[in-house]
C-alpha cells in the first residue's frame, strides 16, 4: 500500500511546464522521493510518457528526476523532487490526475521499476540566485537536512549567511526550506547547493565551506542545529526539458 500511495501521489506531482520564477514567490511547496531504482530506462520512459500525456500537460509542478552520487548508507539510487508555486496548486494537481488512465498507466509502469526508500513534504522559503534558468540534465546537487533546536537563533544565523559575500560568490543557486513531514526520518530544515556539474558543485562548495563568512556561522552553528543527513546528485531528466 505505501508503494502505491507513493506512486499515485507521484503521478499527481509531474507535468509538462517548469515553475516559473520561483524565486520570486515567498514560498514555494514540494515534495521528494528516494527511490532505489531496478531499471533506470523503465522510470526514464514512464515520466516523459507521463509528461507528454493529456494528463501530465494539464499539470503544473515542475519534476527533476537524479542519480545519487552519494547518500551514505541510503539504498536509494535515484530521488525525485517536485515543486509548486503554492499549497493550492499542489492539491490541485493531486485532483487533476486523481483516477487518469494516464496516471494509472504510469502507476503500473514504475510500479515495476522502482521501490520507495523515503518521501517528504516540504516548503522552500529562502532562495539565493546566482544563476537564472539552472536546470536539466547534468545539473549537480548537494543537499543537507538538519535539525533546528534554536530557531530564533538559526534564523538569524541563515540570514546572514544568505545575505553574505560568500554566497554571492557561489557558482549556482543556494536555496533553504522546512521539512513539514517525513516520517520517521529526523530533519526540520534542508538546504541544497545547485551548480551546473559536478565539479562546479563541489569546487563550489569548498570554496564557500573555506570562506570568513561560512566560518562565522560555522563556529556556533552546533549550538542551534544539528546535521542530520547530506547527499550528492546528478539530474537525469526534468520535465522542463
Amino acid at each position: 500500500m505505501k508503494k502505491k500511495a507513493f506512486l499515485w501521489c507521484l503521478a499527481a506531482m509531474f507535468s509538462g511546464t517548469a515553475l516559473a520564477d520561483s524565486h520570486a514567490q515567498p514560498t514555494v511547496y514540494g515534495r521528494y522521493f528516494a527511490m532505489e531504482v531496478s531499471d533506470p530506462g523503465a522510470v526514464v520512459a514512464a515520466m516523459q510518457k507521463y509528461w507528454g500525456s493529456a494528463t501530465g500537460k494539464k499539470l503544473t509542478g515542475n519534476a527533476t528526476l537524479s542519480a545519487v552520487v552519494a547518500n551514505g548508507r541510503e539504498a536509494a539510487s535515484h530521488t525525485v523532487s517536485v515543486f509548486y508555486e503554492s499549497a493550492a496548486a499542489m492539491a490541485a494537481d493531486m485532483q487533476t490526475a486523481s483516477g487518469s488512465n494516464d496516471a494509472k498507466e504510469f502507476v503500473a509502469a514504475m510500479s515495476k521499476a522502482m521501490t520507495l526508500e523515503a518521501e517528504n513534504v516540504f516548503t522552500m522559503t529562502k532562495m539565493k540566485i546566482n544563476a537564472e534558468g539552472l536546470g536539466g540534465a547534468g545539473t549537480a546537487n548537494m543537499l543537507y537536512g538538519m535539525t533546528v533546536t534554536d530557531r530564533t537563533r538559526f534564523n538569524t544565523a541563515i540570514n546572514a549567511i544568505f545575505e553574505s559575500k560568500a554566497a554571492a560568490a557561489f557558482p549556482g543557486n543556494i536555496l533553504m526550506g522546512e521539512i513539514l513531514a517525513m516520517g520517521d526520518t529526523p530533519g526540520t530544515h534542508w538546504v541544497s547547493f545547485q551548480s551546473k556539474d559536478m565539479a562546479t558543485l563541489l569546487n563550489g562548495v569548498e570554496a564557500f565551506m573555506k570562506s570568513a563568512d561560512f566560518a562565522r556561522y560555522a563556529r556556533y552553528a552546533s549550538e542551534f542545529r544539528n546535521i542530520e543527513s547530506c547527499y550528492i546528485s546528478s539530474a537525469v531528466l526534468d520535465n522542463s526539458e
